[in-house]
């Protein structure tokens, strides 16, 4: 059974939204504990969606301030971990909605179909040329 505390920290994780995916860091799953004892000390672990993540310091500043505004919390310790593979996945899921993604058929293993592409800032390189030669 949650206690009060807990309840109220679980409320405030999920008004911090992931920075680039903006949406609560609660409905994604990157919450992956949080522990309180019994005198208020907050020891949680996000889950980040990939390791060296650029926004890792937003998120850390973000969640701390968000569970140590929470009355009752005496601190917060913070411990930033990376998603699995399987955690990415489902947290794809989460992001489609559950609809099947599109395939792309020549970028499936064993395809024959090669895709080039070949682009230049400026004209007269040869672009067309190289074209021509690669057909």
């Amino acid at each position: 059974m949650s206690s009060p505390l807990h309840d109220q920290v679980v409320a405030a994780l999920g008004t911090v939204n992931d920075p680039e995916i903006k949406r609560p860091i609660t409905d994604l799953g990157m919450v992956d504990t949080v522990e309180i004892d019994d005198a208020g000390l907050v020891r949680l672990t996000v889950l980040l969606t990939v390791a060296g993540c650029p926004l890792k310091d937003t998120i850390n500043r973000d969640v701390t301030t968000a569970v140590g505004g929470v009355p009752g919390v005496t601190g917060v310790e913070l411990e930033l971990g990376v998603m699995t593979a399987e955690q990415r996945a489902g947290l794809k899921d989460i992001l489609s909605d559950g609809k099947a993604q599109r395939e792309i058929p020549f970028a499936q293993p064993g395809s024959l179909t090669k895709v080039f592409a070949i682009a230049s800032g400026k004209g007269g390189v040869g672009k067309s040329s190289v074209t021509v030669n690669l057909a």
